[in-house]
């Protein structure tokens, strides 16, 4: 299997894919069947972490590896959305602390029971043993690694919803910590901002519209990472030859070689997890974000460019826009049979 075929198909990219795919069911689930407003992915974690009793955003920030400013910056957004408030630290009278509104807890709920739903679905594709397998194993690669656990009032991940806890603290040091093992081995001004266009540029190239669109993003953000990428001489744009209008992004012989280390970096993070859970949980978690990947058919767009393959993505294009009702009766016009007027 050459470099592309693994980039293709590795542990990393599974549990990234995955984390992505929950979180973005979520956030939609929450826009427009819950009635929640405002919300952008970046709020889970810190939802997450404030918890029943409220926290510091020093301790938030140094939990997540963001600077105090930049943790401010999203606290203000979360804030203003009415999902969170701020009051006085009862420990230390000069402190404070960011703590859930009524809305911010019942966001905590609902979003909850939407990833017990997904879980629930991911439980389907997956043998039930594997899958706890799997959660148990997660649940010691967290703690072995220090990375926060999100825990239910008994102090264990909210049973029925583990993987919303677990995933995006795993997703987050994956992205580092593949960062920093591929930099070492030669690319020194990779940023983590880069993986947002270079996971999603397949075989044929990626389209600034298709990577906004799976990233939830705009295009403008995608056009100026993809100019840091270019001026480091890892991609090019070409103009695409299905529709001359657009630009694809493309690898050089630089990117390539990127591609390369970050496959060895990604063997190198599957040793240093196996050593922290045993060999045969390891494969046992593999397996099961590697099945649950494909059954869901993510990132199918990056690597296949087809004409079903394209209806595929509108389909899911519109059933984000429109949500299931939307959805719905936009299938029974379309099975509607066509009256003959002329």
């Amino acid at each position: 299997m050459n470099a592309q075929q693994r980039y293709r198909d590795n542990f990393a990219r599974h549990v990234l894919g995955l984390t992505r795919y929950l979180q973005s069911q979520t956030m939609h689930t929450l826009l427009e069947q819950y009635g929640h407003q405002n919300l952008r992915l970046n709020f889970e974690p810190y939802i997450a972490l404030v918890g029943d009793h409220g926290a510091r955003l020093s301790d938030i920030a140094d939990t997540l590896g963001v600077s105090r400013q930049s943790a401010n910056q999203t606290a203000n957004v979360i804030e203003a959305a009415g999902y969170v408030t701020r009051s006085a630290d009862p420990c230390d009278g000069r402190a404070r602390l960011l703590v859930l509104t009524a809305a911010g807890q019942q966001l905590r709920s609902d979003g909850a029971q939407v990833v017990a739903g997904l879980q629930s679905q991911i439980g389907q594709l997956v043998s039930p043993r594997d899958l706890a397998t799997s959660i148990s194993a997660l649940v010691t690669l967290t703690r072995s690694l220090n990375l926060p656990l999100v825990a239910g009032r008994t102090g264990a991940p909210q049973t029925g919803a583990e993987l919303g806890g677990l995933l995006p603290r795993l997703a987050t040091y994956i992205e580092h910590r593949l960062m920093t093992l591929t930099a070492a081995k030669g690319h020194p001004g990779l940023r983590l901002s880069f993986g947002q266009v270079l996971t999603l540029i397949g075989p044929e190239g990626g389209s600034i519209q298709r990577i906004a669109n799976t990233q939830e993003v705009s295009k403008q953000a995608v056009s100026a990472i993809a100019t840091e990428l270019e001026e480091l001489d890892y991609i090019r744009r070409e103009t695409d030859p299905g529709d001359a209008r657009q630009l694809l992004l493309k690898l050089t012989a630089h990117g390539e070689e990127l591609i390369a280390a970050s496959v060895a970096s990604v063997d190198t993070l599957g040793e240093e997890f196996s050593e922290l859970i045993g060999g045969g949980r390891f494969a046992t978690l593999c397996r099961t974000m590697a099945a649950s990947y494909r059954a869901l058919g993510l990132e199918e767009e990056v690597f296949t460019r087809s004409d079903n393959l394209d209806v595929r993505v509108l389909a899911t294009q519109l059933r984000e826009q429109l949500g299931d009702a939307g959805a719905h009766q936009l299938a029974r016009l379309l099975l509607r049979p066509q009256t003959n007027t002329g």
